[in-house]
């Protein structure tokens, strides 16, 4: 099929995965042992285990497709089609969602603290009542959508200046992009790759992902996606020994986590060890479980499919609304007398039907 209408299913339902991933892992982050600015009174360190599994490889992953997306865009349209992509797609919505957005997500994180903190709903609704809901300031979860813009100019003006100062010798790059990503080395050289820009983030700054060390780590991803599609010939190469890279994963994942939540708990001391052994860890995991989910969805997500594709177009709306739903509805439940397994699965059972159900009778009829 002639690669203007290929339509890579496995890559899109993998977008799909990793965005309501994100939506799972911020549900259950008010139930971490990890200091947080909202908290509930049930925590369990179990959920620590979970968050950095899953937050160990669901953003890498998401930039992966990302990086992925914007070449295959890149390629159809040029550079004018792919910027007037972005402006539609991504920076509108960013600055609509952040204007309408933002105010509540400032508030709903009022409510859910001091309800959490009271164990009263009307001490969280009295916060809500005196707050001041014409302010903005953080972007909260919207910084995936700036770092995307970010991501396609750094992305495109790199290709540039490659074109300009390799010339002829640019194929030779490609060409050992190829080797590379066609070799048995591959995850462990992204490991490495990774792990440069990954150990002074979590040395310097505890892993957070809007600090330039571990930005860098993610535009390291968003290039790899890039390069996969230069490349999306191999594609089908990924599917040998699929499950060795999760099971290293899964091998080196309770050192991540030790090693994460020792970091985490304490932010204002150096733990110069602790932050390599994090940095170093958390590489190895999404490196492994980048290739290995990329590897699974191609055998088992390769096809279209009317769910799939249905999930697909509802991840983006998902990803936009959900945040502050999941900090009013854990903050309303944080009163009730359960533990902290049945409070995150009450959130998810409130927040899910209502995203999915505002994206099918509202966004789906407007689109």
């Amino acid at each position: 099929m002639n690669n203007q209408q290929t339509r890579f299913h496995a890559i899109d339902h993998l977008r799909a995965t990793m965005i309501s991933i994100v939506m799972f892992g911020h549900a259950l982050l008010p139930y971490t042992t990890i200091p947080r600015s909202f908290k509930d009174p049930q925590t369990h360190v179990g959920f620590d285990l979970v968050a950095v599994f899953l937050y160990g490889f669901a953003m890498p992953l998401f930039f992966v497709t990302a990086g992925f997306s914007t070449a295959l865009i890149f390629n159809r349209k040029g550079a004018n089609g792919l910027w007037q992509n972005r402006i539609r797609r991504i920076l509108i919505p960013l600055v609509i969602a952040y204007f309408i957005l933002t105010p509540p997500t400032r508030v709903a994180y009022r409510f859910a603290t001091n309800a959490a903190s009271s164990g009263s709903l009307q001490a969280g609704l009295d916060a809500v009542q005196f707050a001041d809901w014409f302010h903005w300031g953080k972007a909260y979860h919207l910084w995936f959508l700036v770092s995307l813009l970010l991501y396609s100019a750094l992305a495109i003006g790199l290709r540039r200046g490659m074109l300009r100062i390799a010339g002829d010798r640019l194929t030779v790059a490609l060409s050992t992009s190829r080797r590379l990503l066609a070799g048995r080395w591959r995850t462990a050289l992204l490991a490495l790759a990774v792990a440069v820009m990954m150990v002074p983030a979590y040395v310097v700054y505890g892993s957070d992902a809007t600090t330039l060390p571990m930005q860098l780590a993610l535009f390291g991803f968003f290039l790899l996606g890039w390069l996969l599609y230069l490349h999306h010939d191999l594609l089908p190469t990924l599917q040998v020994k699929i499950w060795r890279p999760i099971a290293v994963a899964i091998a080196v994942l309770p050192l991540a986590a030790w090693s994460t939540r020792e970091r985490l708990m304490n932010p204002d001391d150096g733990q110069l060890a602790i932050g390599i052994i994090a940095g170093v860890s958390n590489s190895v995991l999404a490196a492994c479980m980048t290739f290995g989910l990329l590897g699974i969805y191609q055998v088992r997500f390769n096809t279209q499919s009317a769910f799939g594709r249905y999930v697909s177009d509802a991840s983006y709306w998902i990803f936009l609304i959900h945040f502050p739903l999941v900090i009013a509805v854990a903050g309303a439940v944080s009163v009730l007398p359960y533990s902290a397994l049945i409070k995150y699965l009450l959130t998810l059972a409130v927040v899910v039907p209502i995203v999915f159900s505002t994206y099918h009778f509202i966004v789906r009829r407007l689109t």
